[in-house]
């Protein structure tokens, strides 16, 4: 019997399928996926890929989703927000995966209510700038299977000077997220769509607002 079965995460399937997610992009905002030669608009992606994660820890009960209220302007306002409280036991996700991370944060940010947002965790899983930090969330993923050898990296010299590392999809691979049904997911998605509107609505919001507050700030920024 295999005690350690290989399997693709909910946001690593929705990476491997992100045609299935993500729209075609235009001349901006794109990102070429690894299994075939479609653009994919980049945000639409990693909204999915992140969300699936949510969602899927929410279903299982590691996370709890959840619309309340929260103070702003020094208490002397009040807005909704989402938050994600740590509701139970985390499954056995593999390291260096989505999954693993949000449950651990969600824990470590408790004591803060305003960082347990998803906008906070978001923020703070990808724990610095940079200048592409949708890139970025791909790159973790794509680094999340190279180290369990589900996808091969390379690293390439450019001008002499810049490395930068390419990755390559295995057959192998390519048919377990085949063989891997994205029913699930699309259905969990469908659900939250239908049954809880505003959460869903929120959800994509804050992923999109956490991964852009990353982008890396310019000189002509800073004097703006």
């Amino acid at each position: 019997m295999d005690t350690n079965p290989v399997y693709l995460t909910p946001s690593e399937h929705v990476y491997l399928n992100g045609e299935k997610f993500a729209a075609k992009a235009g001349i901006f905002g794109k990102t070429r996926l690894m299994h075939m030669e479609f653009d994919a608009n980049i945000t639409q992606l990693v909204q999915a890929m992140l969300a699936a994660a949510f969602l899927t820890l929410e279903q299982q009960g590691t996370l709890r989703l959840e619309i309340r209220s929260k103070k702003v302007l020094f208490g002397l306002a009040s807005t909704k927000g989402l938050f994600a409280d740590a509701a139970g036991p985390a499954a056995a996700w593999p390291p260096l995966t989505i999954e693993s991370a949000l449950p651990d944060l969600a824990y470590q940010l408790a004591s803060n209510k305003s960082q347990n947002e998803v906008h906070g965790l978001v923020y703070t899983w990808l724990g610095s700038d940079s200048s592409s930090p949708f890139e970025e969330v791909l790159s973790r993923v794509k680094n999340g299977l190279a180290a369990r050898g589900l996808v091969e990296a390379r690293e390439e010299r450019k001008l002499k000077i810049f490395t930068h590392t390419v990755y390559t999809l295995p057959e192998s691979t390519r048919q377990l997220a085949l063989a891997q049904s994205i029913l699930p997911i699309q259905q969990l998605f469908t659900w939250c769509q239908q049954s809880r509107p505003e959460l869903w609505e929120s959800l994509n919001n804050q992923i999109k607002k956490a991964v852009t507050a990353r982008q890396e700030k310019t000189d002509t920024d800073m004097d703006n």
